[in-house]
């Protein structure tokens, strides 16, 4: 699994598929205030994107991809430097 809980972090590690979207929003919703790190993440579906941008939790982790990091981070309120604002 690439979404996990993690000492209450919410945690995408390595690819992650659209199949973990589901996991993404339950996790959201059931640990209202918990940082979802996006630091050791390889490809992610744009459907977990969406769900960031859409349930808007603080997001922390520079994305590996320079795509994300210059287009879809500033949309998910993050710094430049990976952490969140």
């Amino acid at each position: 699994m690439s979404v996990l809980l993690k000492d209450g972090s919410i945690v995408l590690t390595g690819d992650c598929g659209v199949e973990e979207a589901e996991t993404l929003i339950g996790l959201i919703q059931g640990n209202p205030g918990a940082l979802v790190d996006v630091g050791e993440a390889g490809a992610v579906h744009t459907a977990l994107w969406q769900v960031l941008m859409a349930l808007a939790p603080k997001v922390t982790g520079e994305p590996r991809d320079p795509f994300i990091r210059r287009w879809i981070a500033p949309a998910l309120g993050m710094a430049a430097d990976g952490t969140a604002t």
